[in-house]
């Protein structure tokens, strides 16, 4: 199974429990009116008598027209249970169901964040960074594209939001518009400029801290609004030579 199909399947479980819960809502009220109407008599007695078919439990003395609705209900009460079991069973065996509840409470997770520090990439410098910030312990959160790289952080214990962040919607998924900081990782220097001007654009406050590995392009990345721009060439050259105390 490709990784879209199965985040296609995770996606779909609420999707069916929607649509389950709809049906019996139908069901349910089909049933209520269906039996308030032949019976003529109180309307909670027919939601009961609805209640009681889905659950196999028939009236004796049922004339034809309510034993036919009788039939129906209960037809679509077997369809409806085998779905459901189904629909479950299938969840577990694939193991989507422990992924889904995973992505719904990385989803949480992320939506309460505020005044956090993005961290795009969840490379050795990301993951570094990463690791200074939790001891700070300061909400953060990591954007990343890469599933073993995305395992492995969350193992660690990091809240990890799966996406590129060169899209937009990544980064609103990020709550971007709520984040204080922003600290760019990923070595492709163009990929940071562009990620510098979204961010900008959705939050013209926010700090943006970027990595450039060519330096000619050190200016753009600061004209398109990055706060520092380090070159990690440079920085280990000037450690180097402090440290060779010439």
């Amino acid at each position: 199974m490709s990784r879209g199909t199965a985040i296609k399947e995770i996606e779909e479980f609420p999707r069916r429990i929607r649509i389950f819960v709809i049906v019996i809502l139908l069901m349910l009220i089909l049933g209520t009116l269906g039996f308030w109407a032949m019976d003529g008599g109180h309307f909670g007695l027919a939601f009961i008598r609805t209640l009681q078919t889905l659950a196999f439990i028939f009236s004796e003395d049922s004339l034809l027209y309510e034993r036919l609705l009788e039939i129906f209900l209960a037809i679509v009460g077997v369809f409806l249970i085998w779905w459901v079991l189904w629909s479950i069973a299938d969840m577990i065996l694939d193991g989507n169901l422990r992924k889904y509840l995973k992505l719904r409470f990385y989803t949480l997770k992320v939506q309460s964040m505020k005044d956090h520090i993005i961290i795009v990439g969840g490379g050795r410098v990301g993951e570094e960074i990463a690791r200074v910030i939790s001891a700070k312990e300061h909400n953060f959160l990591i954007i990343e594209n890469n599933e073993v790289a995305i395992k492995y952080l969350r193992k660690k214990g990091y809240t990890v939001l799966e996406g590129n962040a060169e899209d937009e919607n990544i980064l609103k998924e990020a709550k971007i518009e709520y984040a204080k900081k922003i600290v760019l990782t990923i070595p492709r220097t163009e990929a940071n400029i562009l990620i510098t001007l979204t961010a900008k654009e959705l939050n013209p406050k926010i700090e943006i801290y970027a990595r450039s590995d060519e330096p000619s392009l050190v200016s753009k990345l600061k004209r398109a609004g990055a706060k520092v721009v380090i070159v990690p060439e440079i920085v280990a050259g000037d450690k180097i030579a402090q440290d060779l105390k010439l």
